[in-house]
This record gives C-alpha cells, structure tokens and sequence, in this order.
C-alpha cells in the first residue's frame, strides 16, 4: 500500500446519524484519507466533513488498512461499494448521478470489458437517437472551442454526441472515473495522460485516443457516428424463374419443376410469386433441388425442383423472381 497516494477502500456499512447525517463506516485500502477530500462511493457523493476512528474520536487522516467513520457523503452506500477520492466536485456529483440512473450501486472497477472506438464502429442499434458520449481534453482553450465547433457540425436526427466533458489539462483519474460510468471515449488532442490514469483506464476498460491534429479527431468521430446509424436494407434481384409444371407430393406439398430464366436462385433467397404480372405474395424456399439432389444454387438454363414455405397454390406459367437483402452502410454527409 502506498501512503501517498489519494485513497481508495471500500464501504462495510452505512447509516444516518441523526446529528451527523449520513456516516459511512470505510476500510481504506490504499493511500491516506484525509478530512476536506472529495469522495465517490457508489452512487454517493461528497465532501468529507469529518472522520472518526473506532473509538469514535475525530481524525483527519486515515492510512492504509484503517478503518474509519466518514461523514459527508449525500446518500448511504451500499456495503461493498467501492469508494476513491476524486478531484473534483462536479465530476464527483455527474459520475454519482450516472451510477444512480442505472442503477449502479457496485464499483467501478466491476463496469465489463472495455469499450473502444472499434466497438462503436460497429455498434448497429435501431430505436431512438443514439448518443455517441466524448471527453474532450486538450492544450488550450483554443483547442478546446476549435474541437467544439468541428463537432457540432455533425447534425443527424437519429445520432448525436454528447460531449460530458471538455477541458484544458492532461487525462486524470476524475476523467477516467466518468468515462468508466458513462461508456465514453476520452479524446486527448495534444495532451497525454497522467500514469495513474493510464493505470485506472487500463483496469476499468476505458479507451483514451490521443490526437494532433483536428481532421483525425473529426474523421474518426465521423465514422463513429456512421457506425450508430442502422444501415439502410436493400432488396437485390438475383435470379428470375419460370414454372413449367408442378406436382403435389403426399405429406411434403407441392413442388415447381422450374427453368431459370436469368441470373440464379440460390437455395437462402427469397422470392416473390409473380402471376399475371402481379405480385402475389413473398416466400422463403422450402426446399431447392437439382434432379433428386439439394442444391444450393440453381444457374440461368438450369431447371430445378422449387418449393414454397408455407404455400402450395403454385401454378404454371408463374414466375419466381429471387432476391436478397443486402445492408448499405449509411453517411452523415
């Protein structure tokens, strides 16, 4: 354990005191806990007003592997949640609030595996507008409105950032905190991170991109949001056939004897029944057939055995038009 580091440690049990408020009774895992630090446990938050040892006598500090009474936080804890010192007092209260809307009472440290840009590339979600959720560190103010102002160019109804956080300054363990709680990319354009958020990025699963210049930043934020929108289906033609006769078979239905026509009828397509050039209805195959054989594509002159799912009303002289549906990336230009 390391003294001088700032704390870390986990609540046994909380209650509310009527003179005190809320007291959480912690073990300080690593580093020292100090009165006037601001703490995050769970979905709780505060600044520390007091902290008492097991005789109840007030302390200002706690070391390492002590345990302690702590008052100040809003909320009780749950025993078990794991608590850090923060740096700062809204990322503190956003992150709580994060964790209290979905219901995370557990540690951070628990979130899953991380989440990359790559993920976000190839997240496909239907339903309302998808949020893509960005930190944004940079060198200057300057960099910091340029960035904001590329940004907002992207305009979509169905997908849109939310930038949680911009700010001057390198990556720290309070941006790494809220990207852990919110499922959000840390952009750092010409900042690097400190080493204790490298360390806390690595075991909490969390992604920090670094950039120099502002074309890449909005190029792959771009692309991310690209990979929010649901791809666009589009229905290809690829084979037509004819029906020369049909036969009714005794516990299977009725069979097509086909030629095809054009193109090919591959045995997962789709096809649409066409009868005096009306479109009667769509059907997947039931079975495709090459003489007495399953085939899994049929070619243009071939002839081949057809049968509907679901439908045996087919007639002779109907046509068969094959299709399937492709995925068409979609833009944002």
């Amino acid at each position: 354990a390391n003294p001088e580091r700032s704390a870390v440690g986990v609540c046994i049990e909380a209650f509310r005191d009527e003179g005190r408020g809320v007291i959480a009774l912690t073990m300080v895992q690593n580093g020292t806990l100090r009165v006037g630090d601001i703490l995050l446990c769970g979905g709780s938050h505060g600044n520390i007003r007091a902290m008492y040892n097991e005789r109840d006598e007030e302390v200002t500090e706690a070391p390492p592997s002590t345990p302690v009474r702590v008052a100040g936080l809003d909320l009780m804890p749950n025993a078990g949640d794991q608590f850090f010192v923060m740096d700062d007092l809204d990322a503190a209260r956003e992150i709580a609030e994060i964790r209290r809307q979905r219901g995370r009472t557990h540690t951070l440290s628990t979130r899953g595996r991380k989440r990359t840009m790559e993920d976000i590339l190839i997240a496909v979600q239907g339903g309302a507008v998808q949020e893509l959720p960005l930190i944004l560190k940079a060198d200057a103010p300057g960099s910091i409105e340029a960035l904001k102002h590329e940004l907002g160019k992207f305009d979509h109804p169905e997908v849109k950032i939310n930038l949680l956080h911009a700010a001057v300054g390198g990556v720290n363990e309070s941006d790494v905190y809220l990207a852990s709680a919110s499922g959000a990319i840390i952009v750092a354009f010409h900042v690097v991170a400190e080493d204790r958020a490298l360390q806390l990025a690595e075991k909490e699963g969390v992604d920090i991109r670094r950039y120099q210049i502002i074309y890449e930043v909005t190029d792959e934020i771009k692309l991310a949001l690209e990979g929010l929108l649901t791809p666009e289906k589009k229905q290809v033609s690829t084979g037509r056939a004819i029906v020369l006769q049909t036969f009714s078979i005794s516990r299977v239905g009725t069979v097509a004897g086909c030629r095809v026509l054009s193109g090919s009828i591959e045995r997962n397509s789709r096809v649409r029944l066409i009868r005096d050039q009306k479109i009667l209805n769509d059907y997947g195959l039931a079975s495709l057939k090459r003489v007495k054989d399953d085939a899994k594509e049929v070619r243009e002159g071939m002839e081949c055995g057809i049968r509907l799912e679901n439908f045996n009303d087919v007639k002779e002289g109907d046509l068969l038009e094959a299709y399937r549906i492709e995925e068409v990336k979609r833009t944002i230009d």
